[in-house]
Order: C-alpha cells, then structure tokens, then sequence
C-alpha cells in the first residue's frame, strides 16, 4: 500500500508528498516540519500524520488555534484518516490518496511517485470543463479556440501566466500567451517544451532535476508543460506558470484533460478547413484536370521551377495566358510545400463584384451591411494554415490591393463591421494573365504590391509552344472524360493528332480539353476522327499590300502581338528578336500592343 498527501488549495514547499509507514510527517509554519505550510492560520507546529493499527491517522500537535479540519469536521485530538480523504488547515486544502499495489506494478508507482487514477476531477472542474466545451463546439478559430483554453486554465489554477507553442513544423501556428499583456515579457521555457517533444509526457517544474531549469523560469515558483496529442507526435505544447505558489496533482490533471481536448479540436478544424477548401475547389473547377500532363522540355522546366518554389515561404505570382493551366501550378505548389496538410482556397478575383471582394477575402459581422445576416469567414481566415490562391489577381480594384498589400506584408486585418483585429498564417499565390509592369505604368495596379507579389516568378508556356505534349494531353483527357461519362477509353485517328498538332491553340489546354469533350458527346463512333473535332477555322492573315519593309515589320509586329496577347516576351520568340529589341520598334512605331 501506498499513500500521498496533496496540497490541492494553499502554498507549501512540497506540492505532494508520498508518506512512509514507519516515519511520522509534521505539517505548520515552521521551515523544521516536512511539509511546510506558508499560511498564517496554521500554527508552527500543527499537526502530525503517522501510520498505526492498519489505518492512518491525524493528530493535532498540541492545541492549534485555528484547529484542524477532516472532511469538514473538526478534529479535537486525532482523526482516522481514509482514501480521499479532505484536511483543511486555514486556507489550505489537503487531500490523503491510498493506493494498493501489489507485484511488478510496485516499482511503477515508486517511480512516478504519484497515480493520477486517484486524481479524479471533482464537480466544480467538470462544470468548468463542460463549459469550456459547450464554447469550443462554436469556435472555428483556431486562435479564439487557444485563447479560450488559455483562459481556462486560468481561471481554473489560479496561474500567473499560460502560453500555446505550436509543435507542428507542417501547420504552424504563433506563439501565444494568456494574458494578453503579458506577451512582451513572457518567454516560454524552451527546456521544458524540448523535454515534452522528447517524452511526449507532462513535465511538473517541481518534480524537475535542477538542470531542466532555464532561465526564462527563474520568476517563477511553478510549471506545468502539457503535450497536446491528438494523434501522434504532439502538435503543441501548453504551457502554465505560476509565480507566487505550487500546483498540485488536480492543477495537473485538469491541464491534462483541457489539453487532450483543445488538441482534437485543432485537428480537426484544420481537417474541416481543407475539406471545405477541397469541396470548394473542386465545385468551381469540376471540369479542370488535376495534374501537369506533358513530357516536353517546357513542362520539365516548368515541372523544375515549381518543386524549387514550393518549399519556400514567399508569395509566388504565375504568368501566363488564359487557360495555360496555372491553377494546376498553384496546386502543385501547394501539394509541395510544407502546407500541404491545411487548406487550399482559390478565390478568382474578376468572378466577385467589387463591392464584395473586400467582405469575401476578409470577412464580415452580422448586419455589417444589407444581405449580411450573419458572420462569415473570409477566405483568408479560411485558408489559415494553409495557401490562398488570387487568381486573376490583376483584376483586383486599387482600394482592395491596399488592403491585400497590408496582409501581404504581415500585418492584421480587420473584417467588415468587426471591432476586433485577425491575424492569420497564409501564403499567397497569385495568378494573371495581364502585363502587371504595364498595369503598374497605367496606374491600374500597385507597384508595392507587385514587388510583394513577384518574389517567386512562373511564367506558364502556351500550348503552341509546346505541340509535342497534345498527343499525351489528349490520351489523358480522353480517359478522364470517358471515365466521367462511363464510357470506354476512346482514341483518336492519326489525322486527328495532326488536326490537333496544326492548330495555335489560342485558348490553350482549357481550349483543348473542350474540343475534345464536345468531340466524345457528340460523336458515337470510335476512335474520333479530324473532321469530329470541332476546330474553328482560323483566320487567314493578310500581310501589308505593299512591299515597304517598315509597313511589313509593323504588320508582322501585330500579328505577333494579336497571336500572344499582347505579350511582349513571348510575341519576341515568335519573331525572334530579343525582347528589348522589339519593345523598341514597337514605342518607334506607335503599335498598341492593347490593339494590334
């Protein structure tokens, strides 16, 4: 048998103490007594525990002023003593834990010096960890979630200070600390968070070799560190100071419980984060497909480019024509970096009016405006944790690039109508198919937000440019539909390749994969032949009537320009001459390249 004394409410030098059989233990004021009680109603000697006739037993230590209480009676002389057992003296609250351990299970309980099935939470801790539960069921901010719990284990163990370190290398959340002023001071024990990833168990300061001690602890009397597990490697570590007294195995055993349930909550919000994401993406891209197909020099490169950036922190801005693909380049990008666990949010900024943009990309409270009957989540606190995709960031009006460019730069957001403050952990990849120098020159576009933007350049090929991938394309796309359709795999006919590989594609893959879907709903027969596919013909270029070389330049120009959409770089390729050198001519010759 086995017996320990837990101070539960009050200060003393031993927080819990396991008694001996054969060893009286004196408890008062008085730094001679094995547990000391810093309390002004005990007396210097108080009272006395020992262990006779089969039982324990308290007995007073002379008269002590204040007396002495057992499970709220008052004891005279001596009181017998049982499992659970309640000893008050003054304002401090004791609790006797006996425990039978019998054969290998002995050594076990020696060593932890404690058993926490002996620790169970009473009525007062339930109610406050229903309540705790009954308000996460409603939260889905991870970080109003952590505050909560915070808040909690404050109110509950009257610590100094609490604080939330993320342990997550995959979905990093900030560093937090509760109460909010105390952030600035407060540094979190990097000893004791090292030796809660290392045991993946709960380390109590007071229980500690002096060598786990660092710093940052030397302001306080007492520490709990708490793994937050939900399944596997911890994903975080709570952490609770206090300054001016002990915890004691209840403290420890509440922290214990909140933690384990705060950790299912923040996984599954992430879970709930991407699949929401995931839903949304595929409902408005059902017919995109979901991978870079192609085993051409350009997609290799490109296929190259985008495994260096993904690992990166810094925002990515991909380049390229309309339907060249570049939505599958943020998705690889994502599925590559170390985010790939949290949400991808794709929001296509022309596709949202712009009364409505700012309120889209950053919330808004209920009644913030008409039609807004309740809260909402913006698609940056959606994507916490995760990547946010702008598509046609070019399109965004000048009043939301200003607000974009302050989140872009870390700072926090406001949403609409909210009163409060948002910080989120998001990286940004945006997408265009516009000329954003151009843009910046005709003050349609921020030229510090570009810079923000364009850390990490992509440029996309177009599909003229590399042919030799249509034959893979669309034996892809063909399966893929056919699957779609519950058909049978269809090929095509070698004049069907070559009707393909002739054609400038100017809607790029987007263009492809529609010509071939129109091709297997509207034809029965198998494999589809050229005169299946619905290409337009296309236009006939006439060059300039007269033989002038200037005139003939100029016309060569626009059509270069008209085939590329206005894109210098690549309207250079088709004509090829270096880019500076067709700028020039263009400027010398007055060509608007916005209409060629």
């Amino acid at each position: 048998m086995q017996a320990w004394l837990t101070v539960e409410e009050g200060e003393s030098n031993r927080p819990v103490y396991e008694l001996a059989f054969d060893q009286p233990v004196t408890l008062g004021r008085h730094p001679s007594n094995t547990i000391v009680l810093r309390d002004e109603h005990a007396s210097r000697w108080h009272a006395t525990f020992l262990y006779e006739g089969g039982r324990w037993l308290l007995c007073n230590i002379g008269n002590p002023i204040n007396g002495t209480l057992v499970n709220g009676n008052r004891v005279l002389h001596q009181a017998s003593l049982q499992h659970g057992s309640e000893i008050v003296i003054g304002h401090t609250r004791l609790r006797l834990s006996v425990k039978t351990v019998d054969g290998p299970q002995a050594n076990a309980y020696l060593a932890n010096g404690q058993d926490r099935s002996t620790t169970p939470l009473q009525p007062g801790e339930l109610t406050v960890l229903c309540a705790f539960l009954a308000r996460s069921m409603e939260e889905t901010d991870p970080r109003q979630l952590i505050r909560l719990a915070l808040e909690t284990v404050l109110q509950q163990t009257r610590a100094t200070v609490a604080g939330f370190l993320s342990l997550d290398a995959d979905a990093p959340l900030p560093r937090m600390i509760w109460p909010e002023e105390a952030k600035v001071d407060v540094q979190l024990s990097r000893k004791l968070t090292q030796q809660v990833q290392r045991d993946s168990r709960t380390v109590w300061l007071a229980k500690c070799a002096p060598e786990a001690i660092d710093a940052s602890l030397s302001r306080y009397s007492d520490a709990l560190c708490i793994p937050l597990r939900a399944t596997g490697a911890a994903l975080g570590a709570l952490h609770v100071y206090h300054a001016a007294g002990m915890f004691n195995e209840r403290h420890q055993r509440f922290c214990e419980v909140l933690g384990g349930y705060l950790a299912c909550c923040l996984k599954n919000l992430r879970t709930l984060r991407c699949l929401e994401a995931e839903n949304s993406r595929l409902r408005g891209y059902a017919t995109s497909p979901e991978e870079l197909v192609g085993s051409s020099p350009a997609i290799g490169k490109l296929c190259e480019r985008i495994a260096k950036a993904a690992p990166r922190p810094s925002t990515v801005l991909i380049q390229g024509e309309s339907g060249v693909g570049k939505e599958l380049v943020a998705l690889a990008l994502h599925r590559q970096s170390p985010r790939r666990q949290g949400p991808l949010v794709v929001v296509n900024c022309a596709a949202i009016t712009s009364t409505l943009l700012v309120a889209e990309l950053f919330g808004h409270c209920k009644g913030a405006f008409t039609g807004a009957d309740r809260d909402r989540l913006g698609l940056f606190q959606q994507a916490d944790e995760g990547t946010l995709f702008l598509d046609e960031v070019g399109e965004l009006p000048l009043e939301c690039q200003a607000k974009l460019l302050r989140v872009v730069e870390g700072h926090s957001f406001r949403p609409v109508g909210a009163t409060n403050v948002v910080q989120v952990d998001v990286r940004i990849i945006a997408a265009t198919n516009r000329n954003l120098d151009d843009e910046v020159k005709k003050n349609r576009f921020r030229q510090d937000l570009l810079f923000r933007l364009q850390v990490i350049q992509i440029q996309v090929p177009p599909l003229r440019e590399h042919p030799e991938d249509i034959p893979e394309l669309a034996e892809y796309f063909l399966t893929k539909l056919a699957r779609k359709c519950g058909q049978p795999p269809v090929q095509l006919t070698a004049a069907a390749l070559r009707r393909l590989g002739d054609y400038s594609w100017p809607g790029n893959v987007r263009q492809l994969w529609a010509v071939l879907e129109s091709s297997l709903m509207m034809n029965d027969r198998s494999p589809i032949d050229a005169e299946d596919l619905p290409i337009p013909a296309e236009p006939v270029a006439h060059p300039a009537s007269t033989l002038n070389l200037s005139e003939q330049e100029a016309w060569a120009i626009r059509q270069a320009l008209q085939q590329t959409h206005g894109n210098i770089s690549q309207a250079a390729k088709l004509l090829g001459v270096n880019r500076d050198t067709l700028s020039a001519r263009i400027r010398r010759k007055g060509i608007d390249r916005d209409q060629p």
